[in-house]
């Protein structure tokens, strides 16, 4: 009998320990509910950090571990001399070496102090932000996602100190020259303020991702979070999806891809003939919901969303009723409008087990069920978000959505 109980209790702690298993079916986890940390910029690209900072145990183990007290000491005494100019900023970045040598250390702090990691890799991936990394072990999703967060802060120190490493410069750059004498006099503040706060932080990526961030804001380029939370900006679609009897319709949502205007109009032509294909087809049944997808693209700086003008001209001039037009206004390429659809399906509680619909015109879709749509995905996202493309139509082809666009993009800080 002793022998009996002393093999339940090993089973029980192996149970607790042992990594989670994605064949669990468990994540992601459709009801997650977010930490919340000290901002919804942080939280929308750095989640990781969020977590770092505050589940119950973390802070202090991280602390108090030797390398990463001396990794912080390193960070500290690079940025304790007198700031003088932008260059200075090269000091905040994660080389290859501390991305390591950070790897090394959670690598063997999971190991030796499983418990306080429990709730984290638990969080990790019920939120769906690591779903890329979702059949690794514990081990490997989490190193993967802290080399995938150090990246992210290099890319926006990089991208908006000097204007260097952006993937699509000309629309996602600063809304300021980055060599003018009042945008280095601002990055010098900031890193001014990163040199105060290092003094207090007690976390070793603290200073450099508060100086990401601030570049973010100094550059007029957070529109990451214009929207949030997103069940209130769609809130009144989300109340009808409870209501909503899924066997009715073939498909349970239609996506209709922005087209950016060239001018300075609102809404381009283009966008207006794929909202009008999109009302004629939900005027026949064949989805109950329609998502619009675009951001501010073009003119870069413009004020207006391809979403939210789309869902307007979708209610005002077409007539269809607003609480079954969602937005997604942030997407600025043909890959996120896809990924941002599934996104939104997934969270408001759209069945994502079913085709999804997608409207454009006769040449987009063409693109999109390409090889060359394809690998474009595969560089930008390392997936295809969109799974067994079939074109049935001139205007419009159905898909299976894949899961994986629930994975935070950490190489695009406006729309990650």
């Amino acid at each position: 009998m002793r022998y009996l109980k002393n093999c339940f209790t090993t089973c029980l702690l192996l149970f607790v320990l042992l990594p989670f298993s994605y064949s669990q079916s468990l994540y992601p986890d459709p009801h997650y509910k977010f930490v919340a940390g000290p901002g919804v910029l942080q939280d929308r690209n750095f989640y990781l950090f969020t977590l770092l900072e505050r589940l119950p145990g973390l802070p202090l183990l991280l602390a108090k571990d030797s390398s990463m007290t001396v990794l912080r000491n390193q960070y500290k005494q690079r940025i304790s001399h007198p700031v003088s100019s932008g260059e200075n900023a090269a000091a905040l970045l994660f080389s290859d070496a501390n991305i390591q040598q950070v790897s090394n250390a959670l690598t063997r702090l999971l190991q030796q102090n499983p418990a306080p990691f429990v709730r984290l890799l638990r969080e990790m991936r019920g939120s769906g932000l690591f779903e890329l990394y979702a059949r690794e072990s514990d081990r490997d999703l989490l190193t993967a996602a802290w080399k995938d967060a150090a990246q992210g802060v290099n890319y926006i120190i990089n991208a908006y100190t000097n204007g260097k490493g952006l993937r699509y410069p000309v629309i996602d750059s600063s809304l300021f020259y980055v060599q003018s004498p009042d945008y280095k006099a601002g990055v010098r503040h900031l890193l001014e303020q990163a040199g105060e706060k290092d003094r207090q932080a007690d976390l070793f990526f603290q200073p450099s991702l508060q100086f990401a961030l601030g570049l973010l804001t100094l550059s007029h380029r957070e529109e990451a979070v214009r929207y949030e939370p997103m069940s209130a900006t769609n809130g009144d679609a989300y109340g009808q999806i409870k209501k909503t009897d899924w066997r009715k319709y073939p498909y349970p949502a239609m996506l209709i891809l922005g087209a950016s205007p060239v001018a300075k109009e609102v809404l381009s032509e283009t966008g207006k003939s794929r909202c009008r294909i999109g009302a004629g087809l939900y005027q026949k049944g064949l989805a109950p919901f329609i998502i619009v997808s675009g951001g501010h693209v073009r003119p870069v700086g413009t004020p207006y969303s391809e979403a939210v003008e789309m869902k307007k001209y979708l209610v005002n001039e077409l007539k269809i009723p607003a609480a079954a037009v969602m937005v997604d206004p942030y997407a600025r390429h043909t890959t996120t409008n896809i990924r941002n659809a599934i996104r939104i399906a997934w969270r408001s509680g759209i069945p994502v087990n079913k085709r999804m619909l997608c409207v454009s015109d006769a040449m987009h879709l063409v693109y999109v069920s390409s090889p060359l749509f394809k690998q474009r995905c595969m560089t930008e996202l390392g997936y295809m978000p969109a799974a067994d493309i079939v074109q049935t139509d001139l205007y419009y082809l159905s898909f299976l959505p894949d899961l994986r666009s629930l994975q935070v993009n950490p190489f695009d800080p406006l729309d990650p």
